[in-house]
């Protein structure tokens, strides 16, 4: 065998080494760019949204989808698509999507693996969106706070309250509970939760735990909360079905 062709034969091998050298150190860094830019998207999506329900509130007397321009909880009816009452978050969305708020694009995370669905009028399911409410939880018919302006309620941000302490929706929890059964859309690890959170000035944040500092009502301080349980009713508390 020649020393050309042998030399040949050794470049091959050295540039087939280097070649998977390289996807070794590249595979990782576009795995994570991938990350990012979902993330990136799922923010946008998040803002998206919530410019949605702000333009719905200004013909509504300020409030979100859910109530009407008095405060009261919508009844179950042709006003929710007989989804349910405007406390549940199925009732919130079709309100918006029925509006035209945002589109149904918007309501699926691009980070999401589950089974979501697109959306279609008369049809809402708890799988047809990846994002999660504020809960609201009310008699229908009535205002879901307290008549005691001064009592803190976290059902008084569902509104255009410009609130920069004030989360109103926010990636949701796959899991099975609220502390050691958490589980992310953003990660495969069990009992790990991470991800974007939307305030109420219209601002997100992406957070690697549901446990944050919120204000809501006209509480006199900074309340530590976790997103997923609701230990009292100033507390943040977010909800991905029902009310």
């Amino acid at each position: 065998m020649s020393g050309a062709v042998i030399a040949l034969i050794i470049t091959g091998v050295v540039g087939f080494f280097v070649i998977l050298l390289l996807i070794a150190i590249l595979l990782p860094a576009l795995g994570a760019a991938r990350r990012t830019a979902r993330r990136m998207q799922n923010s946008t999506q998040l803002r998206g949204m919530h410019q949605g329900m702000v333009t719905y509130a200004n013909s509504n007397k300020n409030h979100f989808a859910g109530l009407d321009p008095m405060g009261n909880i919508i009844p179950n009816g042709i006003d929710t698509g007989n989804s349910g009452d405007g406390d549940t978050v199925e009732a919130r969305y079709w309100i918006m999507l029925n509006s035209r708020a945002f589109t149904p694009a918007y309501t699926i995370s691009p980070s999401e693996v589950g089974p979501i669905t697109e959306w279609s009028s008369g049809a809402v399911q708890s799988t047809n969106y990846s994002y999660a409410m504020l809960s609201i939880d009310g008699t229908p018919g009535a205002t879901p706070w307290p008549a005691d302006p001064l009592i803190p309620h976290r059902s008084r941000e569902w509104s255009q309250s410009l609130n920069t302490q004030a989360i109103v929706l926010s990636d949701r929890n796959i899991g099975t509970n609220a502390t050691t059964g958490v589980q992310s859309i953003h990660t495969s690890k069990p009992g790990e939760w991470k991800g974007s959170m939307l305030w109420n000035d219209n601002h997100v944040a992406f957070e690697s735990t549901p446990v944050v500092m919120t204000r809501y009502g006209n509480g006199p301080t900074n309340n530590q909360d976790n997103l997923f349980e609701a230990a009292g009713d100033a507390d943040a508390y977010m909800i991905h079905q029902g009310d």
